[in-house]
């Protein structure tokens, strides 16, 4: 499968395509193709050092070039570049593609870090990515998954991931891609206009770990 990874010389990226070059044919995405390029020699080498070989690859391209042939997309965007991002890449992207969405609209004030929706009225992270990619099946998932331990990829997530997807047959691809990181379990919420619950976990767990001194925190449902 060839993955696509928007804005994936960041940490979310390193980390998802250390974990998933070993099976899968992955492209790292920029506005700058030679970031994008130089990122990508970077992680096949982090990826040879520790596996030894791939049966996949790791590759870089132009944000809006990748959305054409890859088969599955991921945004590793924060929200703040979200709108013009989604604009560059919405006329090249195909249609019927799936993209997955972890982006979390958060802020930080005085009391600590609030989920924007719920204070602005405005839709879910992954709603607006809908309504931007009319033609894509869009699946909200990766939104409590520590860039750290993505990136440790020596070592297991024992952690759940909740995944909210309108599209069967997409939330089936990103469930089985999930589950090829070890320990890491995805559990379904529901449609897509549920994704609001599962994003506005962050934010919450932003702030349990600084009023408890904690690390890197996730979730297991039991």
């Amino acid at each position: 499968m060839k993955i696509g990874l928007v804005g994936g010389t960041g940490r979310m990226g390193e980390g998802l395509a250390l974990r998933w070059c070993i099976k899968h044919d992955i492209v790292i995405g920029s506005r700058d193709a030679n970031k994008a390029a130089s990122a990508a020699q970077e992680y096949v080498k982090e990826a040879l050092a520790h596996y030894g070989r791939m049966d996949g690859s790791i590759s870089g391209d132009e944000n809006s070039r990748l959305v054409g042939y890859c088969d599955v997309v991921v945004l590793c965007i924060p929200y703040e570049n979200a709108e013009p991002t989604l604009e560059s890449i919405a006329q090249n992207l195909r249609d019927n593609s799936i993209v997955v969405c972890p982006i979390v609209p958060m802020s930080k004030s005085k009391e600590g870090f609030i989920y924007l929706p719920m204070h602005e009225h405005k839709d879910s992270a992954a709603v607006m990515v809908s309504k931007r990619l009319k033609n894509a099946r869009v699946v909200a998932a990766l939104h409590t998954i520590s860039d750290v331990k993505l990136r440790r990829f020596n070592e297991p997530i024992d952690t759940d991931v909740l995944v909210c997807a309108d599209d069967k047959d997409a939330l089936a691809v990103v469930s089985e891609l999930l589950k090829e990181i070890r320990n890491l379990r995805p559990m379904y919420v529901g449609p897509l206009s549920l994704a609001y619950q599962i994003e506005s976990i962050t934010p919450m767990l932003l702030n349990v770990a600084r009023q408890n001194s904690l690390k890197n925190p996730s979730i297991r449902i039991a």
